[in-house]
């Protein structure tokens, strides 16, 4: 019976135009989507949107990952939707999935770093669809700080472009605001995207924010674990997150951080009155040498709370400030850490450097040459870090 009805379903989908409000963000976006929702949308208690942007060197792990969403929706009620763009393709594919059944729609995206072709999927979701939670996830390559969805465009020889993670959290925003705030979990299943500056530029995308402080593996395994949690009636975003996190085989991760939108802004203003106590004291520069960092896609990352405690030390009241900084993160900003995978094996880290990543990175500028180079972010917008920076490094 509901098999039936789903089917049923899939010819409006199929049938459905996509009206694209093509790249527009803000409140423009937001008029464009409600002003089509009086249109016939298929009523599910979940809808799972994925982007996958592996026209690139993830291209093979495509299609393994389609097989394990479509059969992860036979023991399932959510619907499950991925626009992908592979290797070589001249254009992406969007394809629908219900009870392990797939039906893909004719669509005429070619760039998957394009943030126009992003948002336009994302208006034909709220078009086609009413959830009552909706997951957003992300798949692919990490890139540098403001850098998400990679494009090769091996078809033309150019050479690949980032979509920019602001541009992302912008349209998702939008798309949440839409929805009546209904987007329970944002998943980046990016390498190096549990950065401070990134899941602040997101607070307002999703109800949480999953994502790893380090590299994760491909294709990853969570995929039916998952989707067979959706069924559970009283599950929501947090609950969803931890099932990923809990199906995920652990040679595919080494840890992944769930972040609670809703504490953000609290542990900012804490970080902000942290940083005015360290930029008063620190006028001369701070000795990093031994200082251990991070390093992916040639950008110098630290872990939060081992930058903070490095700057703080022997100093009374930033100590203070430090030590509630410190706890509101461990016990209010990140709600769920998941610890223990083996994508390094045993050996990569020494036990002391991994037991105190605290889950959330930062961007730590290697020279004052390129301390400007994310002020536009909304964290460096509320947070004097460059100023901190012009006072702790010594070139």
């Amino acid at each position: 019976m509901v098999f039936t009805m789903k089917r049923r379903n899939f010819c409006h989908y199929v049938a459905m135009s996509s009206a694209s409000f093509a790249g527009v963000v803000g409140r423009n976006s937001i008029n464009a989507m409600a002003s089509k929702s009086y249109q016939y949308k298929s009523r599910h208690r979940w809808v799972v949107l994925y982007w996958m942007p592996y026209n690139n060197n993830l291209s093979s792990f495509g299609e393994p990952i389609i097989k394990m969403l479509a059969l992860g929706t036979k023991d399932s009620e959510a619907v499950v939707v991925v626009q992908s763009h592979y290797f070589g393709d001249s254009k992406m594919r969007r394809r629908i999935f219900i009870n392990n059944v797939i039906r893909e729609m004719d669509i005429t995206a070619k760039d998957s770093s394009n943030i126009s072709a992003f948002s336009t999927y994302l208006d034909w979701a709220y078009q086609t669809f009413e959830a009552e939670h909706w997951v957003v996830i992300v798949v692919g390559h990490g890139g540098k700080v403001n850098e998400i969805s990679p494009d090769d465009h091996v078809s033309t020889d150019k050479i690949r472009t980032w979509m920019r993670v602001d541009q992302f959290a912008k349209v998702v925003s939008s798309f949440n605001q839409a929805t009546n705030n209904r987007v329970e979990l944002l998943f980046f299943q990016n390498c190096n995207k549990a950065s401070l500056e990134v899941v602040y530029e997101a607070r307002n995308c999703a109800r949480y924010t999953l994502a790893s402080q380090l590299t994760l593996g491909a294709p990853n395994y969570y995929y039916g674990g998952f989707l067979k949690r959706l069924k559970e009636p009283s599950l929501k975003g947090r609950e969803a997150a931890i099932a990923i996190m809990e199906s995920e085989r652990p040679d595919m991760y080494y840890t992944l951080t769930l972040v609670d939108n809703r504490a953000i802004e609290n542990f900012i203003h804490k970080l902000s009155r942290l940083v005015q106590i360290l930029q008063s004291v620190h006028s001369r520069a701070v000795d990093l040498s031994n200082f251990s960092t991070l390093n992916y896609s040639g950008e110098r990352y630290c872990d939060v709370l081992k930058l903070f405690k490095y700057l703080s030390k022997n100093i009374n009241q930033a100590d203070t400030f430090f030590t509630e900084f410190a706890d509101f993160l461990n016990s209010s900003v990140i709600t769920y850490y998941k610890t223990g995978g083996k994508l390094y094996g045993s050996n990569h880290f020494s036990n002391n450097d991994s037991e105190k990543l605290c889950g959330l990175s930062m961007y730590l500028p290697e020279t004052r040459q390129v301390i400007s180079r994310y002020s536009s972010l909304a964290l460096y917008q509320n947070v004097a870090l460059v100023s901190l920076y012009r006072g702790i490094l010594t070139s």
